[in-house]
C-alpha cells in the first residue's frame, strides 16, 4: 500500500480502467472495429493494459512509487528531479504525452498497435490526474505554475479512499459486462 501522500497503486488503476472502458466506444468504433475479431482481442488487451500503465506513470516523479520501483532508471534520469504532483500531474505533460505519441504514430505510419498504445497510456495518465485532484494535497495542474488545485480533500491511503476503491472496482466490473456487448 501506498503512503507519504500518493493515492494507492489499486485506486489508480481503476481509475485508468474505468477511463479506458468509458473512452472504449471511442477508440473502438474510430480504430479497432475494422479488424478481425482475434486481432481486436488483441488490441483492445493492448489499449487496457497501456491504460492500467498510464494510471500509474505521474507517479515516476515519487521514489518508491510502485512505477518508479519498476522503473529506476527513468526514475532517475528524470523523475527524482521533479517536484511530486507537479510536471506530471499538470496539463502540460498530458501535451508533451500527446505530442510524443503524435511522433511515435508518424514514424509508425499510424499502426493500430501504437495507436492503441498511445490512447491508453494517455487516458491512463489522464484518469491518474484527475483522481489526484480529488485528494487534500491537489496537483499543480497549470505547472509551471506552483499552485495545487483540489476539487475535494481526500486523505491518500484513507479508510474513504479505500471505499472509493471498492466503489470504483464495483463501477469497473459494471462497465465491463456494459462494454462487453461491443465485441459482438
Amino acid at each position: 500500500m501506498s503512503t507519504g501522500g500518493i493515492m494507492t497503486k489499486e485506486t489508480h488503476t481503476k481509475g485508468g480502467y474505468i477511463f479506458a472502458l468509458l473512452s472504449l466506444p471511442l477508440i473502438y468504433n474510430n480504430y479497432i472495429l475494422k479488424y478481425n475479431f482475434y486481432y481486436r482481442i488483441i488490441l483492445l488487451l493492448i489499449y487496457i493494459y497501456f491504460s492500467y500503465f498510464g494510471s500509474l506513470l505521474p507517479d515516476i516523479d515519487m521514489r518508491g512509487s510502485y512505477i518508479s520501483k519498476r522503473f529506476p532508471f527513468v526514475y532517475k534520469k528524470i523523475g527524482k528531479h521533479l517536484k511530486h504532483r507537479g510536471f506530471t500531474h499538470s496539463l502540460l505533460f498530458l501535451s508533451v504525452l500527446y505530442f510524443l505519441s503524435d511522433l511515435l504514430l508518424k514514424y509508425t505510419d499510424n499502426n493500430i498497435v501504437f495507436i492503441c498504445l498511445c490512447a491508453g497510456i494517455i487516458i491512463g495518465s489522464m484518469s491518474h490526474i484527475c483522481l489526484d485532484l480529488l485528494t487534500k494535497e491537489g496537483v499543480e495542474l497549470f505547472y509551471p505554475i506552483t499552485i495545487n488545485f483540489s476539487i475535494l480533500s481526500i486523505k491518500t491511503s484513507s479508510k474513504l479512499e479505500k471505499n472509493i476503491c471498492k466503489f470504483l472496482n464495483l463501477v469497473v466490473i459494471f462497465l465491463l459486462g456494459y462494454r462487453f456487448y461491443i465485441l459482438i
